[in-house]
């Protein structure tokens, strides 16, 4: 019986040994986890000066250690196996630098960019030696707006006062800096504190507050030892405008009267000129939009340092019909926001004028007599009766025994105004002792930004 059941038990021991053999397993052998792979990238940088530090040393703490090193760019990058979601410790440190570290959550498969790590410089004592001068380490705002601009009206300086060989002065030789203001705008504009002493690093701040006037004021620091004073460069701070004040508020095109019905894609540049109430021009930036009865409006401009918004306008459809004017008249409107959220906006009137199809003379026949003279006048207009655009010329040209005086040679000026298209010339018999018919031809020609066009009449004279 017992000789039985140990050839049972040796023979399941035989089994089992074959199993496990055949699987390429022992029996206390464990299973081993695939994992992924997961990629970790990220940059290392000076915390002072936000430059990239190469070779900086990288460890990665997850179910293992890894380790790399930052490039020339500072930055890095590594891949290992990981079988499961963990948090994972990265730590960067370089000599002379304090280390930093962060810590991501990493997940198999992916690639995770790690927040920039920053190092900062570990401080050596030193020992400074005296002031030799002032220089402009930080600087909150490069700009800040007048008063009641919504935009900041502080900034704050901080200088460093450092000895002959360039390192911030400590403690021991502490000193009272005092600024003064330079080149200002006034308009109730002031720093404070005016004078403050260097604190451990050799560094001082002050607050510049604006006032109620735009432009550029200059910032000095003055150190007083005994004869002999230590000033830093003037340091400018530019102070920009409020928001849009309707009674600061303008719009004017670059031309009255262009060419807009003469062919498409002709331009005129319209300018909007914003100030806040204080008569400043607005912050730059400040968005103001467009919109036109005629052609096509650019939508909107921003303001640049002197409160100026500019687009153009381009001939096209539909062609403007002013209710009161008539054709060929649009209006353009500016549009943008004051202090108070409220729209503010500001109309102009623009000509659209065409070719210079109104082309007339009276009177058409004439017969001056020995010594005697006759008066013409003669319109000369587009299709609606608008005077043409500037860049247009008008010449009247006699031909016989007559001179001619009067608007016989016209440069067209910018205008909307229809006395700008009736005109007048008057010729004159030429020799009073030759009573003689002879022939007098007189041409209107019309020339320029809005087309060709020409008239001609005869008469006589003796």
């Amino acid at each position: 019986m017992r000789i039985k059941k140990f050839i049972e038990l040796l023979i399941i021991s035989l089994i089992m040994a074959f199993y496990f053999i055949s699987c390429g397993k022992s029996p206390t052998q464990p299973e081993t986890p695939k994992g992924e792979d997961v990629t970790l990238s990220g940059q290392v940088i000076d915390f002072e000066n936000g430059q990239p530090i190469e070779n900086a040393a990288i460890k990665i703490i997850a179910d293992s250690v890894y380790g790399t090193v930052t490039g020339a760019d500072g930055k890095y990058s590594k891949t290992f196996k990981l079988t499961k979601n963990l948090d994972v410790k990265v730590i960067a440190s370089k000599e002379n630098y304090k280390s930093d570290s962060t810590i991501i959550y990493a997940i198999p498969g992916r690639t995770i960019d790690v927040p920039t790590l920053k190092l900062e410089k570990l401080k050596t004592t030193t020992i400074s030696g005296t002031p030799a001068s002032i220089v402009l380490v930080n600087q909150t705002f490069p700009s800040i707006g007048v008063k009641e601009s919504g935009d900041n009206e502080t900034t704050t300086l901080t200088f460093e006062v450092r000895d002959s060989s360039g390192n911030p002065i400590d403690i021991t030789k502490s000193v009272i800096v005092n600024f003064a203001l330079g080149a200002n705008p006034g308009g109730g504009l002031f720093i404070d504190p005016p004078s403050k002493k260097t604190n451990s690093e050799g560094r001082v701040s002050v607050n510049v507050t604006s006032g109620t006037r735009a432009g550029v004021v200059q910032i000095i620091a003055e150190v007083n030892l005994g004869t002999k004073i230590i000033r830093s460069k003037p340091v400018n701070i530019a102070i920009h405008g409020g928001l849009p004040d309707y009674n600061h508020f303008s719009l004017a095109p670059e031309y009255l009267n262009f060419p807009g019905l003469v062919k498409y894609g002709v331009f005129n540049r319209i300018s909007a000129y914003v100030g806040d109430k204080y008569s400043n021009p607005v912050k730059p930036n400040t968005i103001v939009y467009f919109s036109s009865t005629g052609g096509i409006i650019g939508g909107s401009a921003q303001t640049n340092e002197m409160g100026i918004a500019e687009v153009q306008l381009m001939s096209a459809l539909p062609a403007p019909v002013h209710p009161l004017l008539g054709p060929g008249f649009a209006t353009v409107t500016a549009y943008t926001a004051d202090e108070n959220n409220q729209t503010i906006s500001r109309d102009i009137i623009v000509l659209f004028s065409g070719y210079p199809s109104n082309l007339s003379i009276t009177p058409t026949t004439f017969n001056i007599p020995n010594g005697g003279s006759q008066t013409f006048t003669y319109i000369v207009a587009d299709v609606n009766g608008n005077p043409i655009s500037s860049g247009n010329t008008i010449t009247v040209n006699v031909e016989g025994n007559v001179t001619a005086q009067g608007d016989i040679n016209i440069n067209m000026p910018d205008t909307q105004s229809r006395n700008w298209t009736q005109f007048s010339f008057t010729i004159v018999d030429a020799d009073k002792d030759k009573d003689e018919l002879s022939p007098v031809t007189i041409t209107i020609d019309v020339d320029g930004v809005n087309g060709k066009n020409s008239i001609k009449i005869t008469g006589t004279s003796r």
